[in-house]
């Protein structure tokens, strides 16, 4: 019976450690998988090729995450495409006649379409206008042959303002319904121009529902007359995670859009854990130990 009592005894630290042990992961939140889409270019603006989870880091409000996989995004990806219509009051002859900037418009855009397609074929594209007013011209399609119809329907709209900011929270709800996280909106327009959206404090909020890049090229010629709307597009191409040019030759807008496409159709999705919380992150920063690269990756977290 003593003997008995003894091993007793020498079992009872092993059992007090256990239970600690279970306390302790008790405690500790569930991991959860979160993936974020990431394009990795050169210095030429080209994407990278063969990112592994070595060259990457991820931070989210301050702390370090646990990066799991890198690899080339396989999700389906959903792009609006935003073209300018709006003829306004553009610098006089600065883009020839309306005839003839529209067809580089529709040159850009088919580019574009082809250009993306041609390496993602599964890549739906939606083309809208906001020239007035935010219309679709075509909805999402893979059929180059449907976003070629649509190309051939855009046409320059006399005596109209252009409402840009109004056709990004148009298309970022047409986004957040898609059933791929894999989302992006590419905005091409003329400057100068007249900008007749209001003030839409949506617009942050739609990207965060949306998770899209953006991407936004302007042809400039003459002065801004909507500087504040391009301070505007410029953070939000920044925090999104996308990209903001400026031109002067509107017949360089095909090999812009066309750089475009490369990049998103590059795009590596990037898994990482998170421990699991009701409480939203708000800052997430992107990096990477690979030198002469630029990382286009969205400020806002993954829901």
């Amino acid at each position: 019976m003593i003997g008995d009592f003894r091993r007793g005894r020498a079992t009872l630290p092993a059992l007090f450690a256990l239970l600690a042990a279970l306390a302790l992961r008790a405690h500790v939140p569930a991991a959860v998988d979160k993936s974020l889409f990431v394009a990795v270019l050169d210095a030429a603006g080209k994407p990278v090729k063969g990112v592994t989870i070595a060259d990457l880091l991820i931070r989210e409000d301050g702390q370090d995450r646990e990066i799991i996989a890198v690899k080339p995004a396989s999700q389906p990806i959903s792009v609006v495409v935003l073209v300018d219509t709006a003829q306004g009051r553009r610098v006089t002859d600065a883009y020839g006649t309306p005839e003839e900037y529209t067809r580089d418009i529709r040159v850009a855009v088919a580019a574009f379409a082809k250009q993306l397609l041609s390496q993602s074929p599964d890549a739906a594209i939606m083309i809208m206008e906001f020239g007035g007013a935010a219309i679709p011209v075509v909805r999402f399609t893979t059929n180059p042959a449907d976003l070629e119809k649509a190309v051939n329907r855009l046409v320059a709209k006399p005596g109209v303002g252009s409402v840009l900011m109004e056709a990004i929270t148009a298309a970022n709800v047409e986004l957040t319904a898609r059933p791929t996280p894999r989302r992006a909106i590419v905005t091409l327009n003329l400057e100068p121009s007249d900008e007749q959206s209001r003030e839409d404090k949506r617009i942050v909020e739609s990207f965060k529902k949306s998770g899209a890049q953006l991407w936004s090229v302007s042809v400039q010629r003459g002065n801004l007359r909507t500087s504040k709307r391009d301070v505007v597009i410029n953070e939000l191409a920044r925090i999104t995670g996308g990209r903001r040019d400026f031109i002067v030759g509107i017949s360089a807008l095909a090999a812009i859009l066309k750089g475009y496409a490369d990049a998103l159709a590059g795009q590596y999705e990037v898994v990482y854990k998170r421990p699991e919380s009701n409480r939203p992150t708000q800052i997430l920063q992107t990096g990477t130990l690979l030198q002469n690269v630029r990382l286009h990756a969205s400020g806002f977290a993954p829901r």
